[in-house]
């Protein structure tokens, strides 16, 4: 049976009409495959086109810091997303952790911090919420910045055994840290943009 939905933006001609939705696959990850058209600039419908959804839903990332002994708070794990890459499967990261339905993003970034890195923020920020690929997926990113206090975490083994989780925690100094982006080493979009932001406030 065909559903019609409207999506309305915030801006007048970004209605959305979608005309069948269909389950295509649920695993770790849901896929669904959407026949859909929409308004176009110039005010007329757009011609039905399918696309197909990656339902990744929404997770948090933390910036995380010792401001006393200048050090920046990362994790290092495997990925199977990159395991063709040439450097390595194991990707060196932002501590960052999946929404469940019905929880607070600031809760669940607590909780990460301590399931993925054995330490508790006393400050946390929020920095921003975005897409990573919107063109085939609707997975969100709450970013965060946390202080922290990082003694005895460098090389800590961490992670959720039930989750399948084999985490290292790595300790960066600040002052690395314009050379650490400069160096190719991270490979993960989230982490990317978080560092970013930190190296800007650094230069403010």
């Amino acid at each position: 049976m065909n559903t019609q939905e409207n999506h309305h933006g915030p801006l007048a001609g970004q209605e959305v009409e979608i005309g069948q939705r269909q389950l295509l696959y649920r695993g770790f990850m849901q896929i669904e495959q959407l026949q859909l058209r929409h308004r176009c600039y110039d005010g007329h419908w757009s011609a039905w086109m399918r696309r197909e959804l990656l339902d990744r839903g929404q997770a948090v990332a933390l910036v995380l810091v010792d401001p006393v002994a200048r050090m920046l708070v990362l994790v290092e794990q495997f990925r199977v997303g990159a395991l063709a890459d040439e450097a390595g499967a194991w990707l060196l990261e932002l501590v960052a952790g999946m929404i469940e339905i019905g929880e607070q993003p600031a809760a669940v970034a607590l909780r990460e911090c301590l399931e993925e890195a054995g330490c508790q923020p006393h400050h946390l920020t929020f920095i921003n919420r975005f897409y990573l690929t919107p063109g085939g997926s609707n997975e969100q990113i709450y970013l965060y910045y946390g202080e922290v206090d990082s003694r005895g975490l460098n090389g800590r083994l961490a992670g959720a055994a039930h989750e399948g989780e084999d985490i290292r925690v790595r300790l960066v100094p600040l002052t690395q840290l314009e050379e650490l982006l400069a160096s190719g080493r991270i490979r993960n979009a989230t982490t990317l943009v978080g560092l970013q932001w930190l190296l800007l406030q650094q230069r403010v």
